[in-house]
């Protein structure tokens, strides 16, 4: 077979890879002369609603403009509660329809009904801006309440704890996490793990997500007088058992967590910080205490919980410091949420 042989111009053929070696994708992103141009600030932080009222579902928005995008910050702090929400971006402006806040806090304190201070921060630029707003009404949440303690125990429950000393196993008002009051768990037992707990009755038959998308929201108060007992913690259960809830009543005590029932548990250990703490469990994150069902943790099947404080007994040999030190754990605002935890909400 004869073959061809095809001469290109090298004129022609050098063209052709030059085309080739030089091929770029579009360019993404700002140019290099727009990064590093003179920042000036071309419109001023403005905001939708200077007197938002977040239990009807109203929301405040952001705008502002630059000469060029910036890493920026913006802050919103309530100045009587010190609660936060931060807001964070690249961009060369701020929309109010992208840059939105639902009244909704980082961590607690949650918001109150206050005047807020709006801080807008530029990395790099030395320059803030800053807006006033005042919150008119707080942010309601999605869930299903537990316990938020302001009206009182929950219809139902049981309290138990030791005969110790300095027992505090009731409702307080002096440092609520939300609302008026709050159940105060506290105590010194020299001879047992266990203090006390709270047995609360639920029906979670509505629920229709699965273990990863069920959370268990609570507050945890931490800290007495600077003084914190060896080893101290709140121990969560959670019951699947389909027993009476209160089948013996001379115990003061749910009967559905027995060693025979099917029990999930979760220890938030150890509680060793002063002041409010929140906490988000997904359910998948139990471990099985006693296997007495089929341990699949359905969350439409949880008919109760218990809300205990235990520490180290000094009488152990293990806790020689615990002798004249009370341990404390208190609670508010023990809240469900299905698909995302608490303060996720927007």
């Amino acid at each position: 077979m004869k073959k061809t042989t095809i001469f290109l111009p090298m004129a022609t053929l050098l063209t052709f890879t030059l085309t080739l070696g030089c091929s770029r994708p579009d360019a993404e992103g700002p140019a290099i002369d727009e990064l590093f141009g003179v920042f000036e600030v071309l419109d001023s932080l403005e905001l939708t609603n200077l007197s938002p009222d977040f239990s009807i579902g109203e929301t405040v928005g952001f705008s502002c403009e630059f000469s060029k995008p910036v890493d920026w910050t913006l802050s919103i702090v309530g100045m009587e509660t010190g609660s936060t929400k931060t807001l964070q971006g690249f961009s060369r402006e701020l929309l109010p329809e992208q840059e939105v806040w639902f009244g909704n806090c980082d961590d607690v304190p949650f918001f109150g009904a206050e005047p807020c201070q709006v801080v807008l921060s530029i990395e790099g630029e030395g320059q803030e801006l800053t807006a006033d707003l005042v919150v008119e009404g707080t942010k309601v949440y999605d869930g299903i309440e537990v316990a938020s303690f302001d009206d009182g125990i929950p219809s139902g429950a049981l309290v138990w704890h030791q005969d110790g000393g300095n027992m505090t196993f009731e409702l307080a008002q002096d440092e609520a996490l939300q609302g008026g009051q709050y159940f105060k768990m506290g105590g010194r037992v020299n001879w047992d793990w266990s203090l006390g707990y709270i047995d609360i009755p639920l029906d979670m038959s509505a629920v229709g997500v699965g273990p990863d998308d069920f959370y268990l929201n609570l507050g945890v108060l931490g800290g007495l007088n600077g003084e914190f007992a060896t080893d101290q913690y709140v121990n969560i259960l959670l019951s699947e058992s389909e027993a009476p809830f209160d089948d013996n009543p001379s115990n003061n005590a749910s009967d559905i967590f027995g060693g025979d029932m099917e029990v999930y548990k979760y220890q938030i250990r150890p509680v060793d910080w002063e002041g409010w703490r929140f906490f988000d469990i997904s359910y998948s994150d139990f471990e099985v205490k006693s296997e007495g069902g089929n341990n699949l943790r359905e969350p439409s099947q949880i008919r109760g919980i218990r809300l205990g404080l235990q520490a180290c007994p000094f009488n152990s040999g293990n806790c020689p410091d615990n002798g004249n030190i009370a341990a404390r754990a208190d609670l508010d605002y023990v809240t469900f949420t299905e698909g995302i935890p608490l303060l996720e909400q927007e």
